[in-house]
Order: C-alpha cells, then sequence, then structure tokens
C-alpha cells in the first residue's frame, strides 16, 4: 500500500474524535437547485462568491470536532472560488484537526494530472479522489507516485452511488464485474483508499474482499442519497470496525432547513447534524 502516512493519520484522527464521519462541503445557490442551497441572505449580504466561501469556512469550522475528512467538491468549488478560496478552505479544515480530500475525480493523461496534482498539493490538500479510466501508464500512475511521494490519500472511483453507475460499473469485463475489476487493478497498483457508494451493500462487501484490511474505503450517499449506514458499516469495515468513512454532504451542510431554523444559524445547525450522525453511526457500529 503507498501513502501510508495518510491511513496512518486517518485512523488516528478518527480515534481521537470517535468518528468515521466524513462531511462533504458541496455549497449551491438557488440558482442551481431549489432545496439544500446556501442561504439567499448569506448571498444578498456577502455577495456571491464571497457568500459562498464564509458559507463554506462556517460549516467547516462547525462540523470539524465531528469529522476526521472534511470532503470539498471540486465541481461546486473551483470556478466560484479559484486558487485562494480554495488555499483557505484548505487551512480551515485543518485547523480543525481534519483531513482535507478534494473531491476531484481526476481523469486524464499522465502529463494533465501530474500538473493538477502539483496544485491540488500546493493548495494544501492531503488526498484526492481520481478515476481508473484512463489506465495506469502514463495515466493514473502520476496519482500512485504522488501518493507515495508525498504521502497522500488517494481514493479510486470503483463503485458510485448514483443510479446511473450500473450502466458501466455493474457490468462484466473479462468474466468479472466491472467495479471488482476497477478495485483489483487499484489495490495491485498500490491504492490506499477506494470509493463505493453507502447505497451498494453487495459492493461494499466484494471491494472489502479485494482490498484486504490495511485500506480505507470512501462510502458517499448517507443522507441525501438513501444510503443505509447498517449495511455500509457491517460489509466495508475491516475485522476491527474501522477503514470505512461514510459521508454525508446534503444533510449536514443545509441542516438549517430540515431543522427550520433561521437561516443566520446555518453553521450551527450544520454542526448539530453532523454530532448526530456521528452518534448515530457510532451506535450502529456498537450493535453490530
Amino acid at each position: 500500500m503507498l501513502g501510508r502516512g495518510f491511513v496512518e493519520r486517518y485512523l488516528e484522527l478518527s480515534r481521537v474524535k470517535d468518528s468515521f464521519l466524513c462531511v462533504g462541503v458541496d455549497p449551491a445557490t438557488e440558482d442551481m437547485r431549489d432545496r439544500h442551497t446556501v442561504p439567499q441572505g448569506l448571498i444578498d449580504e456577502k455577495g456571491e462568491s464571497e457568500g459562498l466561501k464564509e458559507f463554506c469556512l462556517n460549516v467547516i469550522e462547525a462540523v470539524a470536532p465531528y469529522a476526521p475528512v472534511i470532503k470539498p467538491n471540486a465541481q461546486f468549488l473551483v470556478y466560484a472560488l479559484g486558487y485562494e478560496g480554495l488555499r483557505e478552505i484548505a487551512e480551515k479544515i485543518h485547523e480543525g484537526n481534519s483531513l482535507a480530500l478534494l473531491d476531484i475525480k481526476l481523469t486524464d493523461i499522465g502529463s494533465t494530472m501530474d500538473a493538477g496534482l502539483y496544485w491540488i498539493d500546493r493548495l494544501g490538500f492531503d488526498a484526492v479522489t481520481f478515476s481508473p479510466f484512463p489506465g495506469y501508464e502514463n495515466g493514473v500512475d502520476s496519482v500512485y507516485r504522488w501518493s507515495e511521494e508525498k504521502q497522500k490519500g488517494i481514493f479510486a472511483l470503483c463503485r458510485m452511488s448514483n443510479q446511473g453507475t450500473h450502466d458501466y460499473q455493474s457490468r462484466e469485463l473479462d468474466g468479472e464485474m466491472f467495479y471488482k475489476r476497477l478495485a483489483r487493478d487499484a489495490f495491485n497498483h498500490g491504492s490506499n483508499g477506494y470509493v463505493v457508494g453507502c447505497t451498494a451493500s453487495e459492493e461494499l462487501r466484494d471491494i472489502r474482499a479485494i482490498i484486504g484490511e490495511e485500506t480505507l474505503i470512501l462510502a458517499p450517499g448517507l443522507g441525501a442519497q438513501g444510503g443505509d449506514p447498517e449495511t455500509a458499516l457491517k460489509y466495508g469495515t475491516n475485522s476491527n470496525g474501522e477503514g470505512l468513512i461514510v459521508s454525508s454532504s446534503r444533510g449536514i451542510n443545509f441542516a438549517y432547513e430540515a431543522l427550520g431554523v433561521s437561516w443566520k444559524k446555518y453553521a450551527e445547525a450544520s454542526g448539530q447534524m453532523a454530532k448526530k450522525k456521528r452518534n448515530e453511526l457510532n451506535e450502529i457500529q456498537k450493535r453490530l
């Protein structure tokens, strides 16, 4: 396994915070969708870019005590905040003693991967998600080198949480389900992390069997996407009950909507929801 330092840091923080919750940071505006949005009042006060950044920074500060990993989504942030905004996001995550995972799903030829990884490292992120689809040579080999040289976390997309994942990832390739092939290839190259949707119980079990005890599974889809945490914990953890990172984004980011509180208390609501999710996951784990 490459990048062992990242895995060790994660396990240490997970034990300190008594948590395997990852909070995604996916700030959307009212122009983008009808619900799960950054308060319009904040946008009106600060302007769009500054309002989005302030929302993210305040939510990160509120949820950090309950999340060893915080996962900003590049698609929601890169275009709105730019380099300096992303750097502030990574710094705020580290201030809360959490690891910063950039959910960017890197996928390209090697030289382009190298360019992206250079800037991601400069920004201060500890880990990335990546797609294995370009193949290894002059492709994702860049990601594996980066992991080992920088002791970073790399999470290979194997089985995503959306319904359309079955179009490709659940098909057979050379007599084996494609998601298994992706996981096996990533494991053979030394990946220390894998993305398997919290909505996929059988696939979690299959991939844990392939990747063994030491590596990490990031399981997105808890909350708004309907992921089952009990199934995820049952099949995704290792024999020590560790190694699974369960991720929730919308349900925590926009908890002020679900809790029916004033938008001015959005950060407090996010912190309360992160604590609730963390505690619920721990209770489920104790029953298993």
